[in-house]
């Protein structure tokens, strides 16, 4: 009986098993990207051994839920805490083998009372004297199986063998199997080859045994339904002047099984139709807009679910208060504690441009560089009413002109300020007098191979347009870029990734050339604004002579502007080109604040210009707190006030800069890892601003990890253009379940900074000869666990709330809590490290603080594979937080070697 209890209650093995199963689930992730979903499955999350795991995890809670007795100690906040996490577990196994999902395919006007099955089956029917008896199996048939399968068929044993399976295609995004295997049955022996799986219809194979005939086939079965769908209307909205998806939905009839009308209901993404058991979610759609697919699924575990995700975040708020929990006893030990804490807190040049101002033509070097200068001085203050005009962005967004002139003009040069003039001015020069601009190193190179097919010099680190086209060769990089293309993203060297970087600065610069980013005229009778050669092309005679004078009177005045210095005519053509956007853009055209709001953005650097304060005060305060425990001083409490108001204003400014890009993006600014990694800076902020005000170290911490979030958000390879949202996250749910799982991210990163201030103490004592001083030093290391728990505490239950949270945004949005996509199962893992972590102390664990505090710094590499590695090296559905793959940074490296040093420095005063 003890053995059982030490299996079943002992930290000492669930700790260690919690470990394996976040090993495994971590394993997994790199098996589903290397060799597929279907792989990872067989091999992992399919297999008897990972159920195991689930269900010792289940009986372990309850154990525990009962060794530990804590309705004895009035611990009522973690029981109902834990015993939520017992419901959880039973809904979701209810749901897994009781519960099935599928997709139902409905044509305009046609009908549908059947369901296909996510899951592939061997299907067999077997056909006796009219009678029917069928089964549907799923072994884990792959690559080198070979076990017999027998069940009973009119009481008799079929026995199916010699199987040879073969994968069809070599990708591993395509499950397609060839199977032959051989059916045993009544003294015959019979083959059957069929093939089938993820991309294949269901098609039976068949064979006679005797006066007994079976048909096997190996895909997804049909599931017939007790009612009728008809579709009566399929709707696809885009946005505006995009081919990318808005919304879409299906006007649906719900039919009894006699074809009775029973009701109309109207399925979208976030709007389930939930009937007889059934929820029907909107998947995706036909390519002729013709026809949609609904996700289906039947879960009876639902409910069971739901009601341990209620608990969850009950028991999660109410250990925060609870006067018995872990957190109050926590915060009580910090009050007694009479010291004051700390932080380290963009073709060929044959083709004409079609937009210029001026006709230049045959000016010497020197009279380009006189123009250009002119153009310089001139220009500066009469192109900010410029970028004021709207145009339609090829996202179908509406934006100013000073924010694609931004965008653009910083990827083509990568600098800002280029040649002395800013974006703006760029912009307008290469689009008014791409002639001459054709002729200035304006485009970034950096590759010295690229230099030298071009015929640049070692030391140019820009080239022109002209540079890249020659009158015998045309493109000079055509060939290369053509091999690249044509090469495995990663297998791509290090020449080929930047080829096609400066491919794409070269595309874009003859974009501006050729004005087709000028889509400043909107189509009548549309939501389509177009730049003035579409627009030519496809408005009427009468509204294209309207536009053609608009475009007249600016250029004219805009030369008059240039040779002259007289911009009287801008100012004119201006506020009709902006009138004409009024009338015709209707609903799309912008307010002049969200214009204005999103052009201070633009130029304000605005979260940048944080970095250095975040930083700089919370080493202040940090270095302030070690001084005043060395001397066994109090804070004076006027220094200790203002650097409390500097910090809070550093807080403050934070949130106005979120609110202004919530208000001129239309959308909670967290959709994307730029925007994220603004909100986690903003989160750890508000966590030391509020919750730990009274601890310097805790503020001082909070702090510092707000200006390196900052700094990480501006490196470079996060883009910051605002950008409109896919389908699915326009819920509300992205706002739930995304600002509280990413605000845990704050809190993490906390402990993180908290852990390393503590191991560089201990590194310290080896150094400290003064008793008294080394006593300060103790009392700080005790404090900063206290703190360092209590953020730990904080940040997992947040991570842990937000992660069961976005399993039910996922089952209103497609009808599936958890498909075991990488960046779900990251956090899991995320999750189960820090339960670990939190549960050391049972461990009895002398030397306890220090193992805790390299806990909490190893535990942090955890959150960053959730948030950036699945991100940019693991496949998986979260693709609209995502950026392009990179190699892991050179700071990685140091970053890891540093903690590594950090931790071993640390062991000689570990107890």
């Amino acid at each position: 009986m003890q053995s059982i209890k030490n299996l079943f209650c002992s930290f000492k093995i669930i700790l260690p098993i919690m470990a394996i199963y976040a090993t495994a689930c971590a394993i997994a992730t790199f098996i589903e990207n290397d060799y597929g979903t279907r792989v990872a499955q067989l091999k992992i999350y399919s297999t008897w051994w990972f159920n195991t795991l689930h269900l010792y995890l289940l009986i372990a809670l309850t154990c525990t839920f009962f060794s530990l007795r804590y309705w004895q100690q009035k611990k009522y906040a973690s029981l109902l805490l834990h015993a939520s996490f017992i419901f959880i577990i039973l809904g979701a196994g209810i749901t897994r083998f009781f519960g099935f999902e599928g997709v139902m395919h409905i044509r305009e006007g046609e009908k549908s009372n059947f369901i296909t099955a996510s899951n592939l089956t061997l299907n067999i029917i077997a056909i006796k004297n009219n009678q029917h008896e069928s089964y549907f199996l799923t072994p884990p048939l792959e690559e080198g199986y070979n076990k017999s399968i027998k069940i009973k068929i009119f009481d008799k044993t079929l026995e199916l063998s010699q199987f040879i399976i073969t994968k069809i295609s070599p990708s591993k995004k395509d499950d397609s199997l060839s199977i032959k295997l051989s059916a045993h049955y009544e003294g015959i022996t019979q083959d059957f080859l069929f093939l089938g799986g993820e991309r294949q219809d269901l098609k039976f194979a068949k064979a006679d045994f005797h006066d007994t005939r079976i048909l096997i086939s190996w895909g997804k079965r049909q599931i017939p339904l007790p009612f009728i769908l008809e579709l009566k209307k399929f709707e696809l909205t885009r946005y505006p002047g995009s081919m990318s998806p808005s919304s879409y939905a299906s006007e649906i009839n719900v039919l009894d099984k006699e074809g009775k009308h029973v009701m109309p209901y109207r399925i979208f993404m976030n709007n389930v139709l939930d009937y007889k058991g059934y929820r029907f979610y909107q998947s995706s759609y036909d390519q002729d807009e013709k026809g949609t697919i609904l996700s289906v699924n039947k879960d009876p575990g639902k409910n069971m679910t739901y009601f341990g995700y209620t608990l969850l975040i009950l028991g999660a708020i109410w250990v925060l208060f609870s006067k018995n929990g872990r957190f109050r006893k926590l915060a009580n030990f910090l009050q007694e504690q009479k010291i004051v804490l700390f932080l380290v807190g963009l073709f060929t040049l044959s083709t004409p441009p079609i937009l210029h101002a001026q006709d230049i033509q045959n000016l010497t070097p020197e009279q380009m560089a006189q123009f250009v200068n002119n153009f310089k001085n001139t220009t500066k203050h009469h192109t900010k009413k410029f970028a004021k005009i709207q145009l339609q962005n090829y996202s179908g967004r509406i934006e100013p002109i000073d924010t694609i002139a931004t965008n653009i003009v910083h990827k083509i040069t990568k600098k800002d300020g280029f040649l002395g003039m800013d974006n703006m001015q760029m912009f307008l020069g290469m689009m008014l007098y791409p002639n001459i601009w054709k002729n200035l190193k304006i485009i970034a190179v950096n590759d010295q191979e690229i230099k030298k097919i071009l015929g640049l010099k070692p030391v140019d680190t820009h080239a022109s347009f002209s540079d890249f086209f020659e009158d015998s060769l045309g493109y000079k990089l055509h060939n290369h870029i053509e091999e690249a293309n044509q090469t495995n993203p990663s297998k791509r060297n290090t020449f080929e990734k930047n080829l096609l970087k400066i491919d794409e600065r070269v595309n874009l610069t003859y974009s501006i050339f050729s004005g087709s980013f000028l889509k400043i005229f909107p189509l009548p009778d549309t939501q389509n604004w177009l730049d003035p050669i579409s627009f030519f092309q496809q408005a009427s005679p009468e509204s294209s002579h309207q536009v053609s004078n608009l475009l007249k009177e600016l250029f004219e005045a805009f030369d008059q502007g240039v040779n002259n210095n007289q911009w009287k005519n801008l100012d004119s053509a201006l506020v009709k080109i902006t009138t004409y956007q009024k009338e015709y853009g209707h609903e799309l055209y912008l307010p002049e604040n969200r214009i204005k709001a999103e052009i201070f953005l633009n130029h304000s650097n605005y979260f940048s210009k944080l970095i250095l304060p975040y930083i700089l005060l919370g080493l202040l305060l940090f270095i302030l707190v070690i001084y005043f425990i060395l001397k066994d001083k109090q804070m004076p409490k006027w220094l200790n006030y203002t650097l409390y108001i500097l910090l809070l204003a550093c807080t403050i400014t934070h949130t106005i800069g979120l609110g202004l890009r919530w208000y001129v993006s239309e959308h909670s600014p967290w959709s994307n890892a730029y925007e994220s990694m603004l909100y986690i800076a903003w989160a750890s902020a508000i966590a030391g601003a509020i919750f730990f005000r009274k601890y310097n170290i805790a503020l001082a911490s909070s702090m510092f990890l707000a200006g390196i979030s900052l700094f990480v958000a501006n490196l470079g390879f996060m883009d910051p253009q605002i950008t409109p949202l896919v389908p699915v996250l326009k819920s509300y749910w992205l706002n739930i379940h995304v600002s509280i799982i990413t605000a845990s991210y704050g809190f993490l990163g906390l402990c993180f900074i908290m852990g390393c201030i503590t191991l560089i103490l201990f590194v310290l004592q080896n150094f400290i000869k003064n008793t008294y001083h080394l006593a300060q030093i103790t009392k700080s290391i005790n404090s900063l666990y206290a703190l360092n728990e209590m953020s730990m505490i904080l940040g997992l239950l947040m991570l842990t709330i937000g992660n069961f949270l976005g399993g039910i945004w996922a089952n209103e949005s497609w009808g599936r809590y958890w498909s075991w996509d990488p960046k779900e199962t990251w956090a899991l893992i995320s999750i189960g490290v820090y339960a670990i972590i939190l549960h050391l102390r049972f461990l009895n664990i002398k030397q306890i603080s220090y193992v805790f505090s390299l806990a909490s710094v190893i535990g942090f590499y955890s959150i960053l594979m959730t948030y950036f590695g699945v991100n940019y090296y693991l496949s998986g559905m979260h693709s609209y937080a995502s950026g392009d793959p990179f190699p892991v940074p050179t700071f990685v490296y140091i970053f890891v070697a540093i903690t590594i040093l950090l931790i071993i420095l640390a062991i000689p005063k570990r107890r």
